[in-house]
C-alpha cells in the first residue's frame, strides 16, 4: 500500500539529545543520527491514511527521509521532534 518496507521495517528513536533512524536490510542496517541542536526543519507530507517525513540537519549530514508512516504516527513523530527542540527550563 505504501513505499515503506514491510519485510525489514525501519525504526526511529527520538531521544532528548538526538534522533536515530535505523533502516534494516538483508545483511545489517544503516543508521543515521542527527543531534537535536542540528535539526533545521521537519516536513510532513500527509495523505488520507499515510504520511512521509523529512528531517533536515544543519550539521552537514543527509536528511532523514521516512515513508509509509501511518498518519497518526507521523503527527506524533512531528510533535516529539518539536518537543525535543524546546528549550528546557532550569528551576532555580
Amino acid at each position: 500500500l505504501t513505499s515503506g518496507n514491510r519485510v525489514f521495517p525501519s525504526s526511529i528513536e527520538v531521544e532528548p539529545h538526538q534522533i536515530t533512524y535505523r533502516k534494516r536490510r538483508w545483511l545489517g542496517s544503516t543508521e543515521e543520527t542527527i543531534n537535536r541542536d542540528h535539526i533545521s526543519s521537519v516536513r510532513g507530507n500527509h495523505g488520507m491514511m499515510f504520511s512521509s517525513m523529512v528531517i533536515e540537519s544543519s550539521g552537514g549530514s543527509q536528511p532523514i527521509q521516512i515513508t509509509g508512516l501511518w498518519k497518526g504516527d507521523a503527527r506524533k513523530l512531528e510533535d516529539e521532534v518539536k518537543a525535543s527542540q524546546a528549550p528546557t527550563l532550569n528551576a532555580g
